[in-house]
This record gives C-alpha cells, structure tokens and sequence, in this order.
C-alpha cells in the first residue's frame, strides 16, 4: 500500500514538473526568390532560420516542422519547396491554423545576401513584424540565417506581455494592460504589437484621435506595411477630414499584400470616388505589374479611364486584355469600343492589331474594313488604305462619306515629283507637259467620288468634298504649275459654291473660307490660260453673231478672274496686285473687239 502510495505521488510530481505546450504557433514559409539561379540559396536560408527559432524560442511557440510543411502544401498541390506569393502564403497559414506566420523575400547580389522577412499576425499572437537583414557576420547564409532568427525569436518573446496587455485591455483592465505593453517596449521600443495595443486601449477610453494616430504611427516603426496600423491611421485621419493623408494610408497598406486583388481594387474605387483618378489608374498598374492580365484589375482600369475620357489609358486598357486572350479578335462587342479607342489617340499599333483581328473574323463588315483603312492611312501606307476604303464602297456603294475618303486618299497621295521636273532642261517643255498630264490624271482620278458629297443633303459632306476640289486645284497650280489642269477644279468649285457670296450669312463661315482660297487660286490659273482664247477670237472667222458671242465670253471670263482675284487678294496681296494689272490689260482690248466685231449690245 505505501508502495503504491509513493508510486502515485512521484506520477504526481513529475507531471507538475512537466513544462506546458506552447499554445501559439509559428509558421516559417520559403523566402520567395526573384531568379532560379537564388531558389537554392532561399530555401536553404528559409529552413535555416526554421531550425534556428525553433532551437531559440521553442518553449515559447510552436514551429510547424519541415515535413508537416511540405505534407500540407502537397495537399494543395504544390511542390514542398514551391514558390509561394501573399495572398497562397497566407492561405497556407489559414489552412495550417498558425497563429502568426513567416514570409519575404531573398535576394543575391555577388557576395551580398538580403533577406526582406515580414513576420505577420493572424491570430492575436502579438507576434508581428517586418525588417531587412544583410549578409550577417561573417556574411555567409548561416550567418544570415542567425541574424533572421534572432530578431524572430525576440518578436516571440516580446509576444507575451503584447497578449498580455491584449487580454487587459479587453477586460476593461486598461492601466494593467499599459503597463504589459511598457514591458514589451522596454525591450523592444518600435513593438508593432505593444503600440497597436496602446492605439486600441486609446480608442477604448475615447482619447483624442491624435493619440491613436500617433501609436499606430509608432507601430509602423516595426512593420512599416501593418495592415491593422494603417487602417487605424487612415480612420483617424479620415475622422479629422484630412483626406489626403487618409487616402496615404489606404494605398500603403497594399505594400502589405500586393497580391490582393480585392485590397487593390477597393483602393481604387476610393481613389476614383475622391476623382482621383490618376493615383487610383497608379495603384492599378502597380498590381497589373505583379499579375499581369488580370481580368479583374484590367476591368476597373478600363472603367476609370474610360469614365475620365482618358483614351490614351483605355486604349492600352484594350491591348493589353487583347495581348492576353486573342479570342477577343472574333468578338465585335470588343473590337468596336477597342478600335474606337485606339482611333481616338491614334495608336498606330493598336489599331494594326485590332483592325487585323477584325478583318479576318468579319471580311464583309465595311466598318472594321473601313477602320482597316484608316489604320494604314494613320501608318503612312496610302496605297492599302485606299485599297480597303474601296473595298468597303463595294460593299455599301451608297456611303457618302466612305466615297468623300476615297477622293481624298487620291488627292492627297498624289505628289509632284520635284527632283524629276528639276532635272529636265526647261526648254524641254513636251516632257514636261506630259509629266503635268499624268500627275493631273491622278488628280482627276479622284472625280467620280467626289460627286457624291457635292449632291448630298448634308451640308457638311458638301464642304468636305469642297475642300477636296480645292486641295486638288491648288496643288495642280502650286506643285505642278499646270494652272490649264487647274482651271477646271476651280471653276467647277466655284461655280457650285458661288463665285460671290449669294446671301449675307454666306460672307462667314467655312464656305466662304473656301470661296477666299479658291478664288485666289482660280486667279492664278485662269490668267496664263487666257492668252489662247484672246488670240482665238481675236482672228476668229464666221459672223458677227458668232463672234460677238465668243468676245462676250471671253471677256465675262475676265471680269471672273478679276473678281476672283479681288476676293482672294488676302491670301498673298503682292501676288493678286500683280496678276490684277495683267487683268487690266486684258480688260483695255475691249474697246478693240467691239470696234472690230460691232457687237449690240456692246461688249
């Protein structure tokens, strides 16, 4: 009986001798590497440092071991060494039920290693952090791997009076709790978790929002990317109206989570309520540069800019959903908005893109056949481009304004060859005249489509294809100086528009602009042409009917050249003065005609 008395006491004995589990556990994930070439050197580094805290601070918390790390992410489907990014680390960490967890980066530089190790609390541990560690003493990995641990094993142990100070606080016991959280400063006086319990036991007895903002100020000192620190701040500052400082604070607690595309996107849309729109396309591509191609971030980029009519924004918006589904190309709901915003800026390449997508899914639509054309027209291809916008006249051989661009892809390609007549001796007149017959034909090419605009019922498409007919005129006359070849687009121009204002509102306005510039050039050309017809009628034979009425056409000639030359006089005064003196000497032969020819009425 005193035997089995003894026996029980000393079972007693040494189960009260036994030291108690730790209640917290600690997770230590690899160290994310940015090279294959450092995945050896991370991994070997990141279970270092695991060995290392659980050798220091094991009485304290509990380690999860390298085999049940490698059995849980098996289970997800990972390799056990697998590259980890924020948002699948901290998934891990849930799944595993740690209460705080390991993750960062590594980098080799040469002989440099550095480690960027963020220590986060997920369960109330008070075991948070972030910091950098370089090289070590005597810079070699397991030296870095002790500087890391040690500065781990120092969070674990300041964890304690940080839940201490917790459990306070959530008592009401608020003068116990300050004092658990002095005790943690004593040791470490920048202790994310004792000055985020401070900040909260500020907020329990409604002190003054300063008073919060500044402990979780002091918080950030040891993990400058404190989700719960900065959220404390933002509120603060967004209590005291002071939304600049507040929007800070939100954006920063991204560099957190970087990979948390919900974080991001409810960032953006706070920036984009406070139309601050170009920060909130900012915080958007930082996130496209960590996951490029998500659809979700690409979306919300695309309303912004579309919303602040940013197109040079939206277009890239659109190249880069297209860049990561080509599928886009046969969807008209896509390519319609796409290539609109592309036109918009115009982005030559993306355009190129879009509207090559769109021809081949849908050969027999004008419209993407037609933004093909202006592609290559914005590409400096003239020749593709009048290609396509003939092909989408085929197609609707009734659109005004597809006819309109044919002829102007015609007027505007053609180009007299300077160095060419240059070189032809200019004696050499015949050769000449035939190079001005065939840059004149080009011109001329461009007639039937301009008949069109010049009947349409829309006054707009009327003055675009005046224009045209003053484009083709003046560059027979100033590239060419083929002023008989430019005679008759200036004469047809003006004759249609009116060679004189018809009404006082037709003195303003882009008719009249026209009007101005073509009566100049219509000038220009009709004078050099008119000695031919004098010399014609002057030894014409037949009646005095006939010629009377030749001389009387000839000279109305003149009096349009003179008035033309008076109404386009502001375009280059000292070059109308002179060819108004030639006109006067056409005009003195008058009295000489009708003395010869005995015209009643007189001439």
């Amino acid at each position: 009986m005193a035997l089995t008395l003894g026996v029980a006491m000393t079972a007693r004995a040494q189960q009260l001798a036994a030291p108690a589990q730790p209640t917290e556990r600690l997770l230590i994930l690899p160290l994310m590497w940015s090279t294959s070439a450092d995945s050896a050197g991370a991994i070997a580094l990141s279970d270092a440092i695991r060995d290392r805290v659980n050798a220091l601070v094991k009485n304290k918390v509990t380690v999860v071991t390298k085999a049940k790390l490698c059995e849980a992410l098996g289970q997800s489907g990972f390799t056990c060494n697998g590259l980890l990014d924020e948002q699948q680390a901290k998934q891990l960490a849930h799944f595993l039920q740690v209460h705080s967890y390991v993750h960062g980066a590594y980098a080799k530089q040469g002989t440099n290693l550095t480690a960027d190790v963020q220590v986060y609390d997920i369960g109330s541990s008070g075991i948070s952090g972030r910091f950098t560690a370089a090289n070590g003493n005597p810079g070699t990995a397991a030296a870095l791997a002790e500087v890391v641990a040690q500065r781990i094993a120092q969070m674990v142990r300041i964890s304690e009076p940080v839940r201490d100070c917790n459990d306070e606080r959530r008592k009401g016991r608020f003068g116990p709790a300050r004092a658990a959280a002095n005790k943690a400063l004593q040791i470490d006086p920048n202790s994310t978790g004792a000055w985020l319990c401070i900040a909260t036991i500020h907020e329990a007895q409604r002190a003054p929002i300063d008073s919060v903002i500044y402990a979780s100020q002091q918080a950030l000192k040891g993990d400058s990317c404190n989700g719960t620190a900065l959220e404390k701040i933002a509120s603060g500052y967004q209590q005291k109206g002071d939304t600049v400082k507040s929007t800070d604070a939100y954006v920063r607690q991204l560099c957190g989570e970087p990979r948390n595309v919900q974080k991001r996107l409810g960032v953006a849309q706070l920036l984009k309520q406070m139309r601050n729109t170009d920060r909130a396309v900012e915080v958007l591509d930082e996130g496209l540069k960590l996951t490029p191609g998500d659809a979700q971030l690409l979306e919300y980029k695309l309303t912004i800019c579309t919303e602040a009519s940013n197109f040079r924004c939206a277009s890239d918006v659109w190249v880069a959903k297209f860049q990561h589904d080509s599928a886009l190309g046969g969807d008209t709901t896509f390519l319609k908005p796409a290539i609109g915003a592309a036109q918009q800026v115009s982005d030559t390449a993306a355009l190129a893109a879009f509207t090559t997508a769109a021809v081949r899914h849908f050969p027999s639509n004008a419209s993407f056949i037609k933004a093909r054309a202006q592609a290559y027209e914005l590409a400096g291809k003239p020749d593709s481009a009048l290609l396509y916008y003939k092909k989408a006249l085929a197609i609707e051989p009734n659109d005004v304004a597809t006819s309109l661009q044919i002829a102007k892809a015609i007027v505007d390609a053609a180009v007299w060859d300077t160095a060419a007549a240059n070189r032809v001796p200019k004696a050499d007149t015949a050769t000449l005249n035939r190079m001005r017959a065939a840059f004149a034909q080009k011109i001329d090419s461009a007639k039937p489509y301009l008949k069109p605009g010049l009947t349409s019922s829309d006054s707009s498409q009327r003055i675009a294809a005046s224009v045209i007919m003053l484009t083709a005129g003046s560059k027979l006359v100033q590239q060419a100086q083929a002023p008989s070849h430019a005679y008759p687009w200036l004469d047809s121009l003006l004759s249609i528009i009116g060679y004189q204002p018809r009404t006082a509102s037709d003195t303003v306005g882009p008719k009249q602009q026209i009007r101005i510039n073509a009566s100049f050039w219509y000038g220009i050309s009709s004078l050099p042409a008119l000695s031919k017809p004098f010399n014609d009628v002057r030894t014409m034979k037949g009646s005095s009917t006939v010629k009377c009425g030749a001389a009387r056409d000839l000279f109305e000639r003149v009096t349009r050249t003179k008035t033309a030359l008076q109404i386009g006089r502001r375009i280059h005064p000292p070059t109308a003065d002179q060819m108004l003196g030639y006109v006067t000497q056409y005009e003195r032969t008058k009295p000489q005609f009708q003395a010869a020819f005995k015209c009643r009425p007189e001439l």
